[in-house]
């Protein structure tokens, strides 16, 4: 009986460092090269950091800093934030900026990117993602 204990214990044991493994491993998924992934991120900055680099100047930094740890590469500029809401356009304001990922990232490198963007790595910077997803600008 002693002996059934141990090993039901040992099968345990192997099972939850498996499970454990396939919860935390990274893989990834090869990507249509032709796809592309649109990302709105909402910036904000300590009021008494010096003024002389602008926010989006600050938050191109952090977008382009991240990109370095992913494979895809960043389309056109970065922008403010705009949606077509029962028209004219609106631009969101100059906080919410608007970029896209070509080619689209697999699951394990969009949790890796999003969490560098909202890492603290510009100084007095602070970034969260709002979308991130195939189309964002019609969600918002």
């Amino acid at each position: 009986m002693r002996y059934l204990l141990y090993a039901v214990f040992l099968v345990g044991v192997v099972v939850g460092i498996l499970a454990l493994r396939e919860a935390t491993l990274s893989t990834h998924v090869r990507q249509d090269p032709d796809s592309r992934l649109q990302v709105v991120v909402h910036s904000s900055r300590n009021p008494s950091a010096s003024a002389t680099q602008s926010l989006a100047e600050l938050t191109e930094a952090q977008v382009l800093f991240c990109r370095l740890e992913i494979d895809s590469d960043l389309v056109g500029e970065l922008e403010p934030a705009r949606v077509d809401r029962h028209s004219p356009l609106r631009d969101l304001g100059s906080d919410r900026f608007f970029f896209v990922l070509q080619p689209s990232l697999d699951n394990s490198n969009r949790r890796q990117f999003r969490g560098c963007l909202e890492d603290w790595r510009v100084d007095h910077l602070l970034v969260d993602v709002e979308c991130m997803d195939v189309e964002c600008m019609s969600d918002l």
